[in-house]
């Protein structure tokens, strides 16, 4: 009998997809041994808008030309094809209707979205039903922020060893407006979709 397939999810705006993320889901694939991490773009964020005038299909499209080529990578359109905000907690259910041989769903998130992750719709039902991995970012400390959460959860929180993440989307998006092509910071497949289509501009 086989093993039941290890899945993992990234969610997010990707606005735009750039190489930290990137190195933080391949570090996770690895690290974690998912055998699949799916990309989750988010339809409507609750939280926050999404500036620079990309639209969602910009966004979708970018992702596809990031991923492109990596077998253990795929892209989710399920917030984007429903109605309403993008709430975390019904993308969960959505998806373990769509895969019932999951039996534990792997959550990739920055330490940012950690930070905010009791506020999230729902959290209390939310949380328990996932292990999350959580990608700390450069010069900030994670292990304060982690104490409550395992205090009232348990074990469920395992934090990328050997990555740290020094890009934001928008510090790319700021970097693009003033005229960079964003070289070094997205993959240049997504670098010339962006200027082809004149996002991020002033």
């Amino acid at each position: 009998m086989s093993a039941a397939p290890r899945l993992g999810l990234f969610g997010g705006t990707f606005n735009p997809v750039h190489n930290g993320h990137l190195a933080m889901a391949r570090r996770a694939l690895d690290q974690c041994a998912l055998d699949r991490l799916l990309w989750i773009p988010a339809g409507r964020p609750p939280h926050k808008p999404t500036p620079g005038g990309a639209s969602s299909e910009d966004r979708v499209r970018m992702i596809g030309l990031a991923i492109a080529g990596e077998p253990r990578f795929a892209l989710s359109r399920v917030d984007l094809d429903r109605d309403g905000p993008s709430y975390s907690i019904d993308t969960l259910t959505l998806l373990a209707e769509r895969h019932p041989e999951v039996q534990t769903w792997h959550w990739l998130v920055g330490q940012d979205a950690l930070a905010d992750l009791p506020g999230w719709h729902r959290a209390a039902e939310l949380i328990p039903r996932c292990r999350w991995i959580v990608a700390p970012r450069a010069g900030a400390t994670l292990e304060a922020a982690l104490v409550p959460l395992r205090e009232r959860y348990g074990d469920r929180f395992e934090v990328l060893t050997d990555f740290q993440m020094d890009i934001s989307s928008s510090a790319v998006r700021a970097r693009i407006a003033r005229g960079d092509a964003g070289a070094g910071l997205v993959p240049a497949a997504v670098a010339h979709y962006i200027q082809t289509h004149s996002l991020y501009r002033e």
